[in-house]
């Protein structure tokens, strides 16, 4: 059984696009792993180019039709076999120690679940930052997780059951993350260790408006689990666009989201500019 196993879904990328991406997976700096590819439905057969590669490391599927990125990500995850679980999307390119250097770092902090990185998006060459220590209230700035550079903890995910929403075509990253940050710790390695493409032809612009709809629902649902009072839901929103405003690095000091206990009952505790707000009592679940 391999220590790890990076799961790819095909969906009509380009050969040299897709060769770019499993020759990033199959020259890395730590060679115990598995390459598992489904092919979700492409228009054309990439059977013979996936054998060409003539790795024995690699396990191709084809799904009979196409069901979509959530559904394809979740049959990948129920395939691995490995320690840990890291994605490769068809058309980016993985630096040489990316899977060494996230496997040593799990390795190394097993209260950690999931690791990321930044991403440098190619070929403008800029680097989208990420939080070195996501907290839960940091899924109101955005993603705390790239999808492209995620490795996982496996057995951590299994745990809690924890699937891609397959009603969802975008934005199931982080519909996904946000409801395993619930269980579990995450961390992003300051430094990319994944190039992402950014086309035109990209699943990103191709469904940008349909993610941030539902983006905007999912902080929705996740505001109404934090409170049900409209005019506090507003004020936490306004303090989020000002800090990202700002770019203040004072921002964990000046907001913040805990579990406290008060006598037997634990409550979710908002804390801006150190005044605590009890908002409502924090359910197991």
């Amino acid at each position: 059984m391999s220590k790890i196993s990076v799961l790819m879904s095909v969906y009509n990328t380009k050969e040299e696009y897709l060769r770019e991406a499993v020759e990033s997976i199959l020259n890395q700096t730590f060679s115990d792993f598995e390459l598992i590819i489904v092919d979700d439905g492409s228009d054309k057969d990439i059977t013979e180019f996936i054998h060409s590669f003539n790795d024995n490391r690699i396990k191709f599927f084809k799904n009979e039709r196409n069901i979509g990125v959530s559904e394809t990500r979740n049959r990948l995850l129920n395939m691995a076999q490995g320690k840990y679980t890291a994605f490769q999307d068809s058309d980016d390119i993985a630096y040489p120690e990316r899977l060494e250097k996230q496997a040593k770092f799990l390795d190394e902090h097993p209260e950690i679940s999931a690791v990321g990185s930044l991403l440098e998006c190619f070929p403008h060459k800029k680097i989208f930052q990420m939080p070195e220590n996501p907290k839960f209230v940091d899924l109101l700035c955005g993603a705390i997780l790239s999808q492209p550079t995620a490795m996982l903890r496996l057995e951590d995910f299994r745990k809690y059951g924890l699937h891609y929403n397959p009603d969802l075509r975008t934005a199931e990253d982080y519909e996904f993350f946000s409801r395993a940050m619930e269980h579990l710790k995450f961390y992003n390695i300051q430094e990319p260790l994944i190039k992402y493409r950014m086309s035109q032809n990209s699943l990103y612009h191709k469904t940008n408006k349909q993610a941030y709809k539902t983006e905007k629902e999912i902080k929705a649902k996740f505001l109404g689990f934090l409170t049900d009072d409209i005019v506090l839901q507003k004020k936490i929103m306004k303090t989020i666009t000002d800090y990202h405003k700002k770019k203040s690095g004072l921002f964990e000091k000046l907001f913040a989201v805990r579990n406290e206990w008060y006598g037997d009952e634990k409550y979710k505790i908002l804390t801006i500019l150190g005044l605590k707000i009890k908002l409502k009592k924090y359910k197991e679940i």
